[in-house]
């Protein structure tokens, strides 16, 4: 289990990365596994009547990894219906109340009216809730930035997620402000760029304060992510790089 001052590289964990390898141990797949600190599991790809067991499922064949659950919505780059958004409280109960659970949830920012009620059932089971921001077309101001910290922080949720796309440079250095001025406020904390021009900032925004980044295992789950591998080297090399146009080198001989 990473420690919160660790930088923590999440994989997805779909329906055909378990299956590879609960069929075979050797699979190419399980190096992604072992490179990944946390795995986000990714119920909104399962069929429901899987979910309560998946956490227990996705522990045994990576038992080193923190888990990250969330039921994502199409809006939100996930395939969970968006009008069935309100539907989601007692598909979490069932989850939370599993032998072996998440140790964070993934609540989306657009559907807080849910986070009390989600909030008093995972205390129960004593896992956190890591809310979180998906722009497909923009990067907020920073007065949307600073609010959006604000009302997670006034909440009381132990971690923030914001990706957004960036369409120029001047987008991913907002990012950056905002992680210096509000990452030391969250238990768990991201903030990065979608798209090519926010490539570099999956990796840059932890020399700026974030503890989280994201990497793909086999199939690209969100625009200009990048595989785990790749994103495993560079954090290893992490205090190597002193600028973002080393990660950008680093990241074109890939």
């Amino acid at each position: 289990m990473p420690a919160c001052n660790d930088k923590i590289l999440v994989g997805l964990v779909s329906p055909e990365v378990l299956s590879a390898i609960e069929s075979d141990s050797m699979h190419p797949v399980f190096l992604d596994l072992q490179a990944c600190s946390a795995l986000e599991i990714r119920y909104d790809f399962f069929e429901e009547s899987l979910w309560p067991g998946l956490s227990a499922r996705v522990r045994k064949v990576a038992p080193h990894a923190m888990q990250i659950g969330t039921i994502r919505l199409k809006r939100d780059g996930g395939v969970f219906q968006d009008s069935r958004a309100g539907d989601r409280l007692p598909l979490w109960k069932n989850i939370l109340e599993a032998e072996q659970v998440p140790g964070w949830l993934d609540l989306e920012q657009d559907c807080l009216y849910d986070y009390e009620k989600l909030s008093a059932l995972a205390d129960r089971r004593d896992v956190k809730i890591l809310i979180s921001q998906h722009n497909f077309s923009r990067t907020p101001t920073d007065m949307e930035l600073r609010d959006y910290a604000r009302d997670v922080s006034r909440l009381g949720a132990e971690g923030l997620k914001i990706a957004a796309m960036c369409n120029s440079e001047e987008d991913s250095d907002r990012l950056y402000r905002f992680t210096q001025k509000f990452s030391g406020d969250f238990e768990l904390f991201a903030a990065f760029g979608m798209g090519d021009l926010g490539r570099v900032s999956r990796i840059w925004s932890l020399k700026e304060g974030a503890n989280l980044t994201y990497g793909a295992i086999g199939h690209v789950a969100a625009p200009g992510q990048i595989q785990v591998p790749v994103m495993a080297e560079a954090l290893e090399k992490l205090s190597d790089f002193h600028s973002k146009f080393e990660i950008s080198a680093f990241l074109n001989e890939k």
